[in-house]
């Protein structure tokens, strides 16, 4: 019974605080290439990191956008969320790229700056990734099995 209560708590906390937030929004575009050549069909989410002091399957990073980079590599993806605090925005790029047959798909993370954040449902400004090259392997590039 105390097990039910604590989780109604924690659950009815998550919930008001996500009435309480304000809506902050953020914009991403670039190019996706793949030994040079576009990687079309290449999927790309628009992130906001999650660091808060619930656990982790509490609290998840929140998906802003999602596509698919065009048949020239290229993306553009705006959203917002609400947040407590300034929200941190990231580009999540699952690819395959030089991956061979090993399972699951290359997750590359790419910190979009606060400055390219903004109050409100429409993003202000765009941060620019430019060419981003999927073939070579990044310092903290993880897998999923599932995204």
């Amino acid at each position: 019974m105390k097990l039910i209560i604590i989780s109604f708590c924690v659950f009815s906390t998550i919930s008001c605080l996500e009435l309480i937030g304000r809506t902050q929004s953020a914009a991403v575009r670039g190019k996706l290439t793949c030994e040079g050549k576009p990687a079309s069909g290449v999927k790309v989410k628009l992130m906001e990191s999650d660091n808060s002091f619930l656990p982790g399957f509490l609290d998840k990073d929140d998906k802003m956008a999602s596509g698919k980079a065009d048949s020239d590599g290229g993306f553009n993806l705006s959203g917002s969320t609400k947040e407590l605090t300034g929200i941190e925005p990231y580009l999540a790029v699952f690819h395959d790229c030089k991956d061979g047959i090993t399972p699951c798909q290359r997750v590359l993370r790419i910190n979009i700056p606060k400055s390219y954040t903004n109050s409100g449902s429409a993003a202000k400004k765009t941060y620019d990734a430019g060419i981003i090259e999927l073939a070579g392997k990044y310092p903290g590039e993880t897998r999923s099995c599932l995204n």
